[in-house]
């Protein structure tokens, strides 16, 4: 038992751990201000932790997504925000697409790409630190042995190197949403258009 969950923590960040930043702003976006991100991604992750196999997942991106996305509906419905009327098996076979939709496969591969090139930034030690742990799941040891380094050297850099990753993914964000909003404002006033409808 101990194994498997190692190998679906391993996988999870290997797979999933990539795509939380496009999830959070998907999130953030689709439902601002009705439910927490960090509560929804934080449910996803045990959702997908707690599986006995994870063999059946053939895109990850989208199976977090589409967790992320039942996660936040439970949030609502639990809190009365939304009401569910039941429907019929031939009325969700109408509904349901179980491929991942191409924007959204896009726009994982986009992301994957972005992380990828953040971490060619990080110094060597910092970058093998945590494609080890991160991505090939090794243990802190043999991370550290590999790399001819303590183990407190591995820790350290595995905290450094993803918020420095994290940090600039948020200012990056940040920066396009500025830069959107501006758009949006010059928009609006080339057409007359106000603001608040």
């Amino acid at each position: 038992m101990g194994d498997e969950q190692d190998i679906i923590s391993a996988w999870i960040g290997r797979e999933i751990l990539p795509h939380e930043s496009a999830v959070r702003t998907w999130l953030s976006r689709r439902w601002r201000n009705i439910v927490d991100p960090n509560d929804v991604i934080q449910e996803a992750y045990c959702r997908i932790a707690s599986m006995a196999s994870v063999d059946h997942i053939r895109n990850p991106a989208a199976y977090f997504h589409r967790t992320a996305q039942i996660v936040a509906t439970d949030i609502m419905r639990r809190s009365g925000i939304i009401n569910f009327t039941s429907m019929t098996e031939n009325e969700w076979s109408n509904v349901i697409d179980h491929d991942p939709l191409a924007d959204r496969a896009m726009e994982a591969h986009q992301e994957l790409r972005r992380v990828n090139g953040l971490l060619a930034e990080l110094s060597d030690t910092c970058r093998q630190a945590i494609e080890l742990r991160r991505i090939e799941g090794v243990s802190q040891r043999e991370a550290a042995q590999r790399l001819g380094v303590s183990e407190d050297v591995i820790r350290n850099h595995l905290v450094r190197g993803v918020q420095k990753v994290l940090k600039v993914m948020a200012a990056q964000d940040a920066h396009l949403s500025g830069d959107e909003q501006e758009t949006v404002e010059q928009e609006e006033e080339a057409v007359g258009t106000p603001r608040s409808l």
